[in-house]
């Protein structure tokens, strides 16, 4: 590969990735129905034309968007504590995620909007699961991991085993993302004007440990 060649894909990865910081930004913030790809590129200070050239159309360029930020979230967090990770049983590792959705609500509430704001598009668009599995198997390692302390459970008796894993691994990532992503967008009825709903995850987090607890 020649300098020029090499000089314009590391151009074109700048670019994608100026387009993919800027729609994530104003996805989070107002929504994804209601902000152009024109406002995007605007944003990133990208021509459209240029915006089309990586993305077919919105639906490809949202799916774009979250399987970087979450592909790039939970390989950082494997890679941080893969050790840990490796030592813990299957109730650890619950324990262990919805700590870390806990984190994300503290520290990135704006990546909980983008996902609710992301599924709310995806259902209303029609996309179908052939159309996202990239980002399916960018999360592959983490469901690989509970596969195999799944597996373990079943001689340690550390949590439940009568539930298939699939089932099980749905029940506790969807529960706990979900209401995260709701408290992050303020859809809660309450009878108070708290904004912080950190205690209530952790009451989540604890229902969650008893169910699965073998």
């Amino acid at each position: 590969m020649g300098r020029n060649s090499e000089r314009d894909e590391r151009e074109a990865i700048r670019r994608k990735n100026q387009l993919i910081h800027a729609g994530f930004e104003l996805f989070s913030a107002n929504g994804i129905e209601t902000v152009s790809l024109n406002a995007v590129a605007e944003k990133a200070d990208v021509g459209v034309a240029t915006m089309y050239n990586y993305f077919e159309n919105k639906i490809n360029f949202v799916i774009a968007i979250s399987t970087k930020i979450w592909g790039e979230m939970w390989e950082e967090t494997r890679q941080s504590f893969l050790g840990e990770l490796m030592k813990m049983n299957a109730y650890e590792l619950v324990d262990f995620y919805c700590n870390k959705i806990i984190d994300i609500y503290n520290e990135k509430p704006e990546l909980l909007k983008f996902s609710a704001n992301y599924k709310t598009f995806l259902h209303r668009e029609g996309v179908t699961q052939e159309q996202y599995k990239g980002q399916i198997e960018a999360l592959d390692s983490i469901w690989h991991l509970f596969q195999l302390k799944y597996n373990e459970a079943k001689l340690n008796k550390c949590i439940r085993t009568d539930i298939p894993e699939e089932e099980l691994f749905s029940s506790v990532t969807v529960t706990m993302l979900s209401m995260a992503e709701r408290y992050a967008q303020g859809i809660v009825w309450a009878n108070t004007q708290n904004s912080d709903h950190c205690k209530e995850l952790i009451h989540l987090k604890e229902m969650i440990l008893g169910w699965v607890k073998s």
